[in-house]
């Protein structure tokens, strides 16, 4: 008899027994279920940059590839030449590099001028090194300036063209403000002189650097190297009659000491082609 009613109990207490404590607890009826909380996910470590990378010392700091790309970084030490050479900017900037200890140092046995007119940019070097690097403005298409190897043949402070200047009539207004008095003055005209300041000059014919109006990477001038008027001032101080001057329309080599590649002269820069030393293209026969 007691086996009888054990049995029916042992069954009750199983099927209403308490869950085991690992089970979600269920909501009461009517009730919304809370959201579990979200695993916070871990956060990806932040990735270094790369650091710019010096290319090596026979690269041209001008020849960095991709420097006019978005997210460039100049990989030079500030304040160096290459650093300077390897702005975005450069060579078509106003901008102008000096680096007076080399300044101080200068003789005419160790100097050189070299003037690049692809670039537009004219350098002065001191001991195989970039002492003055500053924009110019050339000759323009049928008055270009003359290549090949010069010297510093005398200096004026204030020099005055005896050729090129303007026109300006009995009511003193201008009525031709870039003259050219070999073609004799109109009546009633007189001729007034342009103004070449801190004049070097290159040749007997009237080439020679000297201040004026500069425009990055144009050609201005009826053949002379105009710089601008400051810098123009501050280079007076420093060059020596007698220096050799280079004009070429090859890049030189910074690396070399200012080693100038071979000089192409079997063309002759055209309109639209000032930022290039390209030959211009032969015309398609039709």
């Amino acid at each position: 008899m007691k086996t009888r009613l054990l049995l029916p109990l042992l069954l009750l207490a199983s099927c209403t027994s308490t869950p085991p404590a690992h089970q979600p607890k269920q909501p009461a009826p009517g009730t919304t279920k809370a959201p579990e909380a979200a695993a916070t996910p871990e956060q990806p470590k932040e990735e270094e940059k790369p650091k710019p990378v010096v290319p090596a010392g026979d690269v041209n700091p001008l020849d960095i590839p991709g420097k006019n790309r978005e997210g460039y970084t100049n990989p030079y030490p500030k304040g160096s030449y290459e650093y300077f050479v390897a702005k975005p900017a450069y060579p078509r900037t106003l901008a102008v590099y000096e680096d007076a200890d080399l300044l101080a140092r200068m003789t005419t046995g160790n100097s050189k001028i070299i003037v690049c007119i692809p670039q537009q940019r004219a350098r002065l070097y001191v001991e195989g090194k970039v002492a003055f690097d500053w924009p110019v403005s050339t000759g323009t298409h049928g008055h270009e300036t003359p290549t090949g190897v010069f010297r510093i043949l005398d200096k004026e402070k204030d020099h005055k063209s005896n050729r090129y200047g303007k026109f300006v009539n009995a009511k003193g207004r201008t009525t031709d403000s870039n003259a050219d008095s070999s073609k004799g003055v109109p009546e009633g005209h007189t001729f007034q002189p342009a103004s070449m300041p801190n004049w070097n000059r290159l040749t007997l014919d009237g080439v020679g650097i000297h201040g004026g109006r500069v425009v990055a990477g144009r050609r201005l001038s009826h053949g002379c190297i105009r710089t601008p008027y400051d810098v123009a001032a501050k280079l007076y101080e420093h060059t020596i009659v007698g220096m050799p001057v280079y004009i070429s329309r090859a890049v030189e080599d910074y690396n070399r000491g200012g080693f100038v590649k071979p000089i192409d002269v079997k063309y002759r820069p055209i309109p639209g082609n000032d930022y290039t030393d390209e030959a211009p293209a032969k015309p398609q026969q039709s």
